[in-house]
């Protein structure tokens, strides 16, 4: 840092990049907010910030990478969508999250592996160093069916212009791409800083609205009038005058360049004769394409399309730099994504300036963070929150949007944390400091709200206020150490050294896989930043090579453990509903429900029957097991709902779990979808309590069970979860007597096909005969019966295991058979 000029208010700040055009990104170029950071004044007039108690301490050099020039794309790729795709890989093991199984079975069919060391996923050693070389276009294959992509629909504003002093031969000349001798202006955003940009740009009081921008000379005084030269070779518009209202600050670089920080507004005969309707227009007819400076070449027709996403929404202008990830998506991939069945939703962040600011501190703590709008529809809120309840993989399109995502679950973090007047917590609704989600995280870790209910309180927030839209500006820092709440794989460029978005990467890969990826993409001539090439990768939360263990995601229901849980939703296990409690039994069918049924009914309590289980396969099994339910419902004359057999969205959750064991993270996908319809279900239809038949069976972990269940109710306001120990022996035996008396269907698997899959395995083993699918069989002797569901036989079970020999050809027989329903597909038995 370097002293400032006493005439100006704010430090000049040294820059150290390589480029000797205009940064005009380096400056300082956001005013401070209150907040976490302070300045320390030193000696010699200097300022550095001083760290927040909540700051991370890294050491900004462990992710630094030496960028030969030759690889900073020049030029986008010859056509939208062909880039290149790096996608870094785990060992596929049963540790290793489902999308990360998909990821990783994908990359293999299309292109196999490039680079490889003996390292586990989630394991104590180092992060994975395997990666496939690809294309963007195999996205489409390599994101899971029931994923849910989240793009930055903001629009780039044309926001750099040239213009010189009013009488010194401005009138009526043009730029010649690169300004032809008149000094740069890089406008910021409106002044001052919080403004919605948006509105701000259609306001018809054009010359009413104030700008905050940076130009390329000290020379500028307050008052001064700069005519702006025209972009196009024929000026076909009236002259534009910048006038100068404010000096905000000076500038200086090490190539000896400098400039001011300054406020303008539009004024001259293109406003005042012509009326002009817009801000907007005013970007339009006189602004260029912001391109960064480390693209060393004049601007080029082509940029005006391909510096654009194909979904930059016009109505959402306001970015001065584009989210350069979503560079790569063409309306194919866009299409070929949506056939595949992965939800799109769009937000806004208007990126700024500061994105590209270099940390020229050591250390991440005393390095202050730029500031950026968002605006997001609460119709995209809750489309993100139905993701999470159905277990869908939440993947980020650019770290802009990660931004946006993470900064509306601390907000909403923070606002459910506010109804509580023990929090201490009184911050401006709409703003998140830079560290303060690290505050948040320390001071209440054991009470910090699900994802899902962090967005249901900024929706229904947003719903409030009349728009249908969240609003808001945030600073936040995304460094190692930090847990990420919304962001399971992020599609992102790769980044310039000393950037906050590699320390973002970092976060989320580790130190080691981050470190190893930048090199391998060097290595093989990948193209690097806003024109580059791009990467997929995933989120470990892994130790890292200093071994440092990043924090587990969030907890899925209130409180850090399940008997608290229990605690705060009905008391201890043992205690008994008051009678007449309404309680919505998720059936799975018949033969587990009959016990539970009676019992609540003897207690007094209200029942009622919903049947959701898109799990059953075939067709055929699951219309029996519906049916006998149903039949069973109106002889006890108990209500009972059927909701729809959603088998598609269920074989798309469990992509890459088909060789999840039985109690394992298919099961867990398959609990949490059922059970959080059912707590829906109950919260808009006024059920005090759920619980499920599964909780009856010894086939089922119910401490599994359990969990699904309360992580559905910590999504629905004013539903409880009933935790009950209902596989005791006496359950057990009352369950037999009336499945003999009813003679209920006698089924032979669980329900999903590849539990079928795998009976049907034990009892070859076993040299038994197969399952017999939608059969006659029955309930009736009711001491057999239990027998067979005795807990040694279910330890019988569950400690059958294959060999490796055996479980490698089924999965190469089976990996990638088509499971979709189709015309073909009736031979295979497959609905």
């Amino acid at each position: 840092m370097a002293g400032g000029h006493g005439c100006l208010r704010r430090s000049v700040r040294v820059l150290r990049l390589h480029s000797p055009r205009f940064q005009w990104f380096t400056a300082s170029t956001l005013p401070s907010r209150p907040g976490l950071h302070h300045m320390r004044t030193h000696c010699d007039g200097s300022t550095v910030p001083v760290p927040h108690r909540s700051a991370v301490s890294i050491d900004v050099e462990r992710y630094v990478y030496d960028l030969p020039d030759s690889l900073i794309a020049q030029h986008p790729s010859e056509h939208r969508g062909d880039s290149r795709l790096l996608v870094p890989l785990p060992d596929v093991s049963r540790s290793c999250p489902p999308l990360q199984q998909h990821v990783f079975s994908e990359a293999q069919l299309i292109g196999g592996v490039s680079a490889s060391t003996d390292s586990s996923c989630g394991g104590s050693g180092q992060p994975s160093l395997r990666f496939s070389d690809l294309g963007v276009n195999d996205l489409s294959r390599l994101v899971p069916p029931n994923a849910h992509m989240v793009f930055n629909q903001s629009r780039v504003l044309h926001a750099r212009m040239f213009a010189l002093p009013r009488g010194g031969g401005g009138e009526g000349t043009r730029s010649d791409g690169d300004g032809g001798g008149a000094v740069e202006v890089m406008f910021l955003g409106p002044h001052p800083p919080g403004a919605n940009v948006a509105e701000m740009l259609q306001r018809p009081d054009v010359a009413a609205v104030e700008w905050h921008c940076m130009i390329g000379s000290q020379g500028v005084v307050v008052g001064d009038e700069l005519v702006v030269v025209s972009p196009t070779p024929e000026p076909s518009f009236s002259p534009l005058h910048l006038e100068v209202v404010a000096l905000l600050a000076g500038w200086s670089e090490e190539d000896g360049s400098d400039g001011v920080e300054a406020v303008v507004r539009f004024t001259g005969p293109a406003v005042v004769a012509e009326s002009t309707s817009s801000a907007s227009q005013i970007f339009d007819r006189y602004g260029t394409v912001p391109l960064p400076p480390y693209m060393s070449r004049p601007l080029e027709a082509a940029d005006t399309q391909r510096y654009q996403t194909v979904y930059a929404n016009a109505a959402a202008a306001g970015s001065v730099a584009a989210p350069t990830a979503g560079l790569h998506f063409t309306p194919e991939l866009l299409d070929k994504l949506s056939a595949a069945g992965i939800k799109q939703s769009f937000v806004t962040l208007h990126v700024s300036a500061g994105t590209f600011q270099p940390i020229t501190a050591t250390n991440i703590a005393n390095h202050v963070m730029h500031w950026e709008e968002f605006l997001v529809k609460t119709s995209a809120i809750r489309d993100v929150v139905r993701s999470l309840q159905l277990g869908r993989p939440i993947i980020p399109v650019g770290t802009t949007t990660t931004r946006v995502l993470e900064s509306l679950y601390w907000l909403g973090a923070r606002g459910l944390l506010e109804a509580n007047p023990q929090s201490g917590q009184h911050t401006e609704a709409s703003t998140l400091q830079q560290w303060e989600a690290y505050e948040l995280a320390d001071r209440f870790s054991d009470v910090l709200p699900s994802p899902a209910q962090a967005l249901l309180f900024m929706a229904e927030r947003g719903d409030r206020g009349g728009d249908g839209v969240v609003g808001g500006s945030t600073a936040i820092c995304i460094a190692p150490g930090y847990t990420f709440r919304l962001c399971d794989a992020l599609v992102t460029n790769f980044h310039q050294p000393h950037s906050t978005l590699m320390l973002l990467v970092g976060a989320l890969m580790g130190e080691s896989a981050t470190r190893q990826m930048y090199a391998h993409a060097v290595q093989e001539r990948y193209q690097f930043l806003s024109y580059g090439d791009a990467c997929l990768i995933t989120n470990r939360q892994q130790k890292d090579s200093n071994g440092v263990q990043a924090d587990p995601p969030a907890p899925p229901t209130i409180g850090a453990d399940m008997d608290a849980a229990k605690q705060s939703v009905l008391g201890d296990s043992d205690t008994a509903l008051p009678p007449g409690t309404k309680v919505l039994l998720h059936s799975c069918c018949a033969p587990c429900s009959g016990a539970m049924i009676e019992q609540m009914r003897s207690e007094g309590h209200a029942v009622t029957i919903l049947f959701y289980n898109p799990n059953i396969h075939p067709k055929e099994e699951y219309e029996l097991r519906k049916d006998e339910n149903k039949r069973y419902a109106k002889a006890l004359d108990i209500p009972f709902v059927d909701l729809d057999y959603d088998t598609d969205e269920w074989f798309r959750q469990a992509q890459g779990m088909e060789f999840s064991p039985e109690r394992g993270d298919r099961c867990t996908m398959c609990f949490d979808m059922r059970f959080a319809r059912t707590a829906q279900y109950a919260q808009e239809h006024d059920f005090a309590v759920i619980t499920t038949t599964n909780a009856t069976s010894r086939w089922k972990d119910a401490e599994q069970v359990n969990a699904s269940g309360a992580r559905a109710v910590a999504q629905y306001d004013g539903v409880s979860w009933w935790f009950r120990d209902w596989q005791t022996e006496e359950m057990t035996q009352r369950k037999y007597k009336i499945n003999a008396e009813e003679r209920f269907y006698k089924q032979e698997y669980c329900g999903c096909i590849f539990s079928l899959r795998d009976t049907n395995a034990y009892r070859r083993k076993e040299g038994q005969d197969p399952v017999t699918i939608a059969g006659a069989q029955q309930y009736s002797d009711p001491a057999a019966d239990s027998e067979e569901e005795s807990l040694e036989a279910v330890r019988q079970f569950f400690n059958h295991t294959e060999s490796a020999e055996e479980q490698q050809a089924r999965e190469l027989k089976e990996m990638y058979r088509e499971r979709r329903k189709s015309a073909r597909a009736v031979k295979e038995n497959n609905w």
